[in-house]
């Protein structure tokens, strides 16, 4: 029984989802504003059918009904404009009711007939408005009720049943205009897509190493910076390991630089796997990587690390057969703990790239830290 119970509200949620999706069919970027400027609008129409009704009432006296709308709907207008100011999160609720008030009031004044049929044009903008602003659900949705609307007009009202011909141009051309504007809009959502797509693969290589898609030397950068900050508000160490590959040069000059990629992405697959997901691996040029820790307090946290990176690369025997066996040097940079200024970006970096060349010198495949005596 408590499951059933629990699955209704569930299934009530998913029907109002796709009956009034609440997220905007071009992003979340395009929702910003947009239920602001959905009011702002139809209190514009407002004003603009006010004046049409002032017109119609200079000629000929206004039916009862029309000076309850031009009483009842600028009333309502305002009040959705000062709704949606104070309170923007859209609900199902507040949009339900709109696209039916919305769609009913033109039909409404629009059975009056007469010079009041004129006010039939507004089924078209308020179809497509509803359409462009909040996505093909709405626009389907808005046409639905204006059709219904007017197939009662026709039935109902003296002026349509005298006018058929014109009420069922009408509908006829609100299927048609409908119709072309979901073409239109899945045109524009797809292009959307794709454009979307797009921007996030050129930011993403901007920041990607092409050959073994780590992060690149920028990326890197940028990521010191924000580790070192975090670093110094919480007071803790940030690591830096800074390793090149013993032996890449002879791969390289032996057997060429196809072989070369080969041995880096080898690397980069081979460490990327036991590195955490919390570090930063990146490759920051040439045979050079660089990963970056969070390691507290204690400098020797980092030593695990730099003895993985090690071992991973010493397993490596892609040209084994060829004679060339290749390791890695790994220096080791950590930032202050204590209080004060914490050491700037370049500064750890040269202090690994010092700690590596004297990992080197001390016979190769090997981890030193920065300050290290030999």
């Amino acid at each position: 029984m408590e499951a059933v119970s629990a699955e209704a509200p569930e299934q009530k949620r998913r029907f109002w989802d796709r009956l009034l999706p609440l997220p905007n069919w071009l992003g979340a970027d395009a929702a910003r504003g947009i239920e602001v400027g959905q009011a702002k609008t139809r209190l514009m129409c407002t004003l603009v059918g006010l004046c049409g009704f002032g017109a119609i009432g200079f000629f000929a006296g206004l039916p009862r009904g029309i000076v309850a709308t031009a009483v009842l709907f600028p009333a309502y207008a305002v009040a959705c404009l000062v709704l949606v100011n104070g309170r923007p999160v859209p609900t199902y609720a507040r949009r339900g009711v709109a696209v039916v008030v919305d769609s009913l009031t033109n039909v409404y004044v629009a059975s009056f007939g007469g010079a009041f049929a004129a006010y039939a044009g507004f089924l078209f903008l308020v179809t497509i408005g509803w359409g462009l602003r909040f996505g093909r659900h709405y626009l389907f949705l808005a046409t639905a009720i204006t059709i219904l609307g007017m197939a009662c007009n026709l039935a109902l009202s003296p002026y349509w049943q005298e006018h058929l011909l014109f009420g069922g141009t009408l509908i006829f051309g609100l299927i048609a205009n409908s119709a072309n504007a979901a073409i239109l809009q899945g045109m524009i959502s797809e292009g959307n897509r794709q454009l979307a797509e797009k921007v996030e693969e050129v930011s993403r290589l901007a920041w990607q190493d092409q050959l073994t898609r780590l992060p690149n030397r920028p990326y890197f950068r940028d990521r010191l910076g924000q580790m070192l900050a975090a670093a110094a508000r919480s007071k803790r160490q940030v690591a830096l390991l800074l390793f090149d590959i013993d032996g890449f040069k002879a791969v390289n000059d032996t057997l060429g630089h196809e072989a070369g990629d080969r041995l880096l992405l080898e690397i980069a697959e081979r460490v990327g796997r036991r590195v955490r997901q919390a570090d930063t691996f990146a490759r920051v040029g040439g045979d050079e990587f660089v990963i970056l820790l969070d390691i507290g307090q204690d400098r020797f946290d980092a030593v695990p690390v730099a003895e993985t990176v090690v071992a991973a690369i010493a397993e490596i025997d892609l040209f084994a057969s060829q004679g060339l066996r290749v390791g890695a040097s790994v220096g080791i940079a950590c930032s202050g703990s204590t209080a004060g200024r914490d050491r700037a970006a370049d500064e750890l970096l040269m202090q690994a790239d010092r700690a590596m060349y004297e990992a080197k010198r001390a016979g190769k495949g090997r981890y030193k830290f920065a300050g290290e005596q030999p």
